[in-house]
């Protein structure tokens, strides 16, 4: 009897819950997870793979994701840069890649990252330069800037780089919202993804 005399009352109440729910849910960029700003991004300008500098501000009003690398790393780089290329097909299918979310790869070994290099591992990862751009400038510029972003570097006697593999991800205002853990096998593509298309909306 209560049923039939308030099923539409309560069903009413449902729906607003499940969209509050919803909302609360996108507001903590998915996984229930909420993404508070850490601070501004600093913004950088640096020489591309087209010859052109370019840098964070050109893509104001976009969500980014900021990565660290060099190509000739051994161990985490390559392994990161093809979960970023997942990243990239996935935000592709959404239709937010270079209209409202762009990817950043950028090299602090100048020395073996030429922009001919830079070429040639971009396109081994498939990447889509209107929406993922790489990027290269003097090691002491590149290494200042990655400490900026929480990223440390050292390089060693033989040339070679230890450095914190993670990803930084900026809103459309410039925001630093979050940092994943690129080599944390609790990452997935997907989780960035995800993150991404939440502060995307």
């Amino acid at each position: 009897m209560f049923w039939q005399k308030h099923w539409f009352k309560i069903v009413i109440v449902v729906v607003i819950l499940a969209a509050a729910a919803s909302w609360l849910y996108q507001s903590r960029g998915g996984k229930g997870e909420r993404l508070p700003v850490i601070k501004q991004a600093a913004d950088f300008k640096l020489e591309q793979t087209d010859g052109k500098t370019g840098g964070l501000s050109d893509d104001n009003g976009k969500v980014r994701l900021v990565y660290f690398f060099w190509s000739t790393c051994p161990d985490v780089c390559q392994p990161t840069t093809y979960e970023l290329s997942k990243v990239q097909q996935e935000l592709k299918k959404s239709g937010l890649l270079g209209t409202d979310a762009v990817l950043y790869s950028i090299s602090f070994d100048p020395d073996r990252d030429t922009i001919d290099q830079l070429k040639k591992y971009s396109a081994r990862f498939e990447a889509d330069p209107n929406g993922w751009k790489f990027l290269r400038g003097d090691s002491k510029t590149v290494v200042d800037l990655a400490r900026q972003y929480g990223v440390s570097v050292l390089k060693d006697n033989n040339g070679n780089f230890g450095h914190t593999n993670s990803i930084a991800l900026v809103d459309r205002e410039g925001n630093l919202r979050k940092y994943f853990v690129a080599n944390d096998g609790n990452i997935s593509y997907r989780q960035i993804a995800e993150a991404v298309k939440s502060l995307a909306k």
